[in-house]
Formats: C-alpha cells, structure tokens, sequence
C-alpha cells in the first residue's frame, strides 16, 4: 500500500489521507472486507503521527466506507463506484435558467438613462433638488440627536406603519400645511413613490384589473401597475390636467398628479377636480401623489384631493423632491381600513423600513429644519424659475414652443409639434455643452413631443449662459 502525503499542501495530512483511501478504493485497490493497517503500525510508516491517522479512519467510517470492530480491526465495508476513465467527475450541468427579458423594466431603465447624470457645462436637470449646505448640516445634527435618543426598543423590529416618531411629525404636517387631519393609523411609510404604487397595486388591485394613468404622466406609476399584471390604460392630459371623463368605466383606480401634472407641469381644473372626486365617491381608487406642490410661485399648496374625498384617496407624500432623493421615504395617507391592509401586505415584503432614517426625517421635522429647508427653497426656485421664464421669453425659444409649468414645481415644459424631433434636439445642444430633456419616456400612446428643462440645480448664470446657446442653437437652423 504506497501512500504519498504532502506536506507543503495546504490540506491537511489527515485530509489527503482520507483521499487516498477513496481513490484506492475507486481503483479497486481497496476492496470490500480488506482491512487497513492498525493506526500505529501506517503512522509509523508515514512519518505522521497515530492521532493524524486515527482522524482519518475517523473520517472514512463516517462517510459509511470502514467499520471498526476490537478484533477485527479497521474493514472497509463500501467502496465508491468505479469510474471507468480514472478521471476527475466530470460535473454534469444542470439547464439554466433563461432569464425573460422584460420589456417594462428595460423601458423604466431607459427612463432612467435617459435622465442620467452627462458631463455638460450646463445641466437643466428636472429630476433632482437642490441640496445645499445648510441642509447637510440641518440633517447631519438631525441624525445625530435621532441617534442618541434611541431607546433600546427602537433597535428592534418596529410596525410596518412605521415609526410613531415620523407618523406623529407627518400627521402635524399635514395638518398644518395641507389642511389634512389624520390619525396615526392613516399613515403608512414607505422607501418612495413607486414602492408607495406597487404597494397599492399587490393590495388593492386584482391581477388584470384596470387602471387609468396620465398620458404622458410618471412613467414610474405606470411600469410598476403594468409589471403586477394591472391592465394600464392612458388618459390624455390637457391644459386642464387629465381628461376625466376618457377614464374608462371599468378602471378601478386613477394614478393622478393633480396639484403639478408630471410632467407638462399643468394643474387640474376645478370641473375636472370635482369629476375625480365624484369617481372616488363612488368607489374609484384615486393615488394622488403630491410630489413638489410645496413650490409653488403663485400662493400656497392647493388643496389635496384627499381633503374633500378621503373615503377612496390614498395621497402619496414623498420626500424625494422636497428634500433628497437619497432620503428613500414617503408616506401613503388613506382610510384607516385601506392603510391597514396595506400594512398587512407590507410587512410581508419588508417588514419595516430602515429606523434610523425615519427617526432622523423625525428629528428633522421636529426641530422645524423642515419648514424652514421648504421656506429657503422656495425662494430660491422662484428666483431661479423668475429668471429662467424671462431668459426665455426674450429668445427665440418663447416663438417656437409653447411654454406649460409656470406656477409649480422645478421644471419647465417646451411643448413643440407632433413632428418635432426631441433626440436631435437633445443631442444637439449636448454638442453645445447644455443639458436638456425629451418628453418621450413620459408619454405611453400620446404624440406630444417637447422638451423639460429644471432649474432646481441650475444657479442664475448657469441659467442665463444655457438659454443664451439654446438660442443660438435655433437660431443656427432658421
């Protein structure tokens, strides 16, 4: 029986013991009834010690190959099947799995990259906020005083609703602002908008159902309703907000933006309002998502659907505009039935949300860092959205496009004619070094065709230097 151990092999000696027996055995140099050498007597010839051995014999009568008997010694009683090539098996593969392409989540990743960070000179972007110092410092000290008042249970886990600290600030809120009272049990947090959808969708929906949405409207809304199996009709939307009454009858719920239409930036009239509303009455989900109606130029926030019809409106609060997209948190407010079993549902998925974000979004409203983030912005994107209508009604742009959005929100909407071509316009003032959008991923069966320029991260020469090659821009192909 030659057996060779190597020792400057990172296995170990009892390890490479052990495979030699079996491949002895595979051999057929070991055969069934054979019995191997005492443990002293192959420790001798090994140059190893008695306990490395006895660790191996350990080894093979576990894996069912020997069996030890006082007199009979150490007997191998299984042997492995031969293989008949002395080769190392070959590992057979199992099919794999072919992974579907999904047409709604590509389309949601072109949205995405269409609105994709580019190394321009000037960016016009309309997705995202502007985050300042102040409100780096306001959340750093948020965060840290949220930190040292957690209490030991709040290490644990928590109410799918979510924090009572949050709800609690959120229900002031609400009240204060949006003339909304609401109890705790009205609340559900969620990680934004479209979380906040889909969430609705799993519960409240049956697959297959019907559901309207604005055309063009928040491609997030739509996608996530279709991806769960929602039958997604799309409403034309006018200078009045959605066209109500081209809601079919059979939709069972209307995903709106009613206070600053995403994206033409139009509010709903008050016909079309009271026609949602009567929709609710009678037993029509309405998502209202409020997501930048706190920057508004002319007055204060409009009232939310919710406050005039609360039975059937859920009314999506996210923080993403207001503050960060980086602050993963919305709030769902509804009837206290539905909110309940889309806590249900919600624990399920996620179980709750993270904590210390929530207790820092706390904090922060609590110490009225909040209210005074949304006053100083405010200011600041009516300075920038003064100056960037008048850039514009003094160039060419003003006579080529017909401009929507001019009271709400942080962008604009150049509304061109059906025959307009958006990527050579964005490409082309990509070559001038100037960021702007095309209307395209918003629209699901419309025509319209135009361009959306933000300002929120846009500072006032940044603004005039952009419109100014804009100009020159059209002005090169008249």
């Amino acid at each position: 029986m030659f057996i060779a151990l190597d020792r400057n092999l990172p296995r170990p000696l009892w390890q490479q013991l052990v495979d030699a027996f079996i491949e002895q055995m595979a051999h057929g140099q070991l055969q069934v009834d054979d019995v191997l050498p005492p443990t002293r007597d192959l420790a001798h010839i090994l140059g190893v010690s008695r306990s490395t051995v006895q660790v191996a014999y350990e080894e093979l009568f576990a894996r069912g190959y020997v069996t030890t008997s006082g007199k009979g010694g150490t007997r191998v009683i299984a042997v492995p099947a031969l293989r008949l090539d002395h080769q190392a098996p070959q590992m057979t593969s199992a099919p794999v799995m072919q992974m579907r392409p999904d047409p709604i989540a590509a389309e949601l990743t072109d949205w995405l990259q269409v609105n994709a960070v580019k190394p321009l000179d000037i960016d016009f972007r309309h997705q995202e906020p502007w985050i300042d110092d102040h409100f780096r410092t306001a959340w750093r000290r948020a965060a840290a005083r949220a930190l040292r008042a957690m209490k030991p249970e709040d290490w644990g886990y928590q109410s799918p609703y979510g924090t009572s600290e949050v709800r609690r600030q959120i229900q002031d809120y609400l009240a204060v602002v949006r003339g909304i009272t609401v109890d705790a049990n009205q609340i559900l947090m969620t990680s934004g908008a479209q979380h906040a959808v889909d969430l609705i969708a799993q519960t409240l929906l049956a697959r297959g159902a019907t559901a309207a949405v604005e055309d063009p409207g928040f491609p997030g809304a739509r996608l996530t309703l279709a991806y769960r199996g929602i039958q997604v009709v799309g409403v034309p939307v006018d200078a009045d907000g959605i066209q109500v009454a081209a809601v079919p009858a059979s939709a069972r719920l209307i995903f709106v933006t009613p206070t600053h239409q995403r994206p033409t930036g139009v509010v709903l009239s008050p016909s079309r309002r009271q026609h949602l509303l009567d929709l609710a009455h009678q037993g029509t989900w309405i998502v209202e998502d409020d997501f930048d109606s706190e920057y508004r130029y002319r007055g204060g926030p409009l009232p939310p659907l919710f406050a005039d019809a609360g039975s059937h409106v859920l009314y999506i609060l996210t923080f993403s505009k207001l503050l960060t997209p980086a602050v993963r948190l919305a709030a769902i407010v509804g009837p206290a039935s539905a909110i309940a079993q889309l806590a249900n549902v919600h624990s399920l998925i996620e179980r709750h949300l993270p904590i210390m974000e929530q207790l820092t979004l706390a904090e922060f409203m609590r110490a009225g860092d909040f209210t005074r983030h949304l006053r100083r912005m405010r200011q600041l994107y009516r300075t920038r959205h003064e100056i960037l209508m008048r850039q514009l009604m003094d160039s060419r742009l003003a006579r080529l496009f017909r401009i929507h959005g001019v009271e709400t929100g942080l962008h604009i909407f150049l509304e061109a004619e059906p025959t307009f071509s958006e990527e050579a316009a964005v490409e082309a003032a990509a070559n001038r070094g100037v960021g702007i959008y095309p209307l395209r991923p918003y629209c699901y069966r419309c025509s319209r065709r135009g361009l959306l320029m933000g300002f929120a991260q846009t500072d006032q020469q940044a603004i005039s230097e952009g419109v100014r090659r804009l100009d020159q821009l059209w002005r090169a192909y008249q």
